[in-house]
């Protein structure tokens, strides 16, 4: 018997934004930085506040997956909170009109995972495992990309080697092609690893360029929304 397709187990669609970098010297690295979150807000915050669950490439499975069930289960007292079925003052229409409205509070309050990059396999199966569970748990999920900086860190020693590396090419080169009218072969031997050195130089940024200190770039991103049903 086939396995049931679920929602999380299909294929995912990422709009691709990056575009072609300048490629960096060698005595420059990448820095990345942590992507900013707002505040991680109460279980006690009202209705109307995200309930947000982050997940990293660290992050434990049932950890995540505990706390989603916490925010749920404060979801689920708010939205019953008003519906006293011990009160014998009100009648029952009231009673159960009061539960429908609570259902209908609790299906809108939504507990969202959200992970990024290589973290976004490691949010799927926490929100795999919640769908599973369709007779308790509503889920849905969304793709995107978000924005982040990554800071350009120059090392001046390996510069400064660079820079005389590349100026003892430099003089290389001259004497190769001095000695161009030596020989056909010797030019032709020379010539080969002058074009790969330009080749790379094009692709490089210039050497007396002024590197920037940081680059943006697009990451993918995942949004996994789950609600008690």
């Amino acid at each position: 018997m086939a396995a049931k397709e679920t929602l999380l187990s299909k294929d995912l669609q990422f709009e691709k934004k990056n575009k072609d970098l300048v490629k960096l010297p060698k005595y420059a690295r990448v820095q990345k930085r942590p992507i900013p979150h707002p505040p991680v807000a109460s279980p006690y915050a009202g209705s109307s506040i995200p309930k947000i669950v982050y997940v990293g490439t660290k992050t434990p499975f049932m950890s995540a997956a505990k706390r989603v069930q916490k925010l749920l289960r404060h979801a689920e007292k708010r939205a019953t909170a008003g519906v006293d079925l011990g009160n014998h003052k009100i009648s029952e229409k009231e009673k159960l009109a009061r539960l429908a409205k609570g259902q209908e509070a609790l299906k809108k309050e939504e507990v969202f995972i959200k992970a990024t990059g290589r973290a976004i396999e490691r949010a799927l199966s926490v929100g795999k495992w919640f769908e599973e569970k369709e007779e308790e748990y509503a889920v849905s999920v969304k793709t995107g990309t978000v924005l982040v900086v990554d800071d350009i860190v120059e090392d001046e020693e390996a510069e400064s080697k660079e820079m005389e590396k590349d100026g003892s090419t430099g003089e290389n080169a001259t004497r190769l092609t001095e000695s161009k009218a030596a020989t056909t072969t010797a030019t032709a031997a020379s010539e080969q690893p002058l074009k790969k050195r330009k080749r790379r130089a094009k692709a490089a940024a210039p050497a007396d360029a002024e590197l920037p200190e940081s680059r943006t770039r697009w990451v993918n991103m995942v949004e996994i929304a789950i609600t008690l049903k």
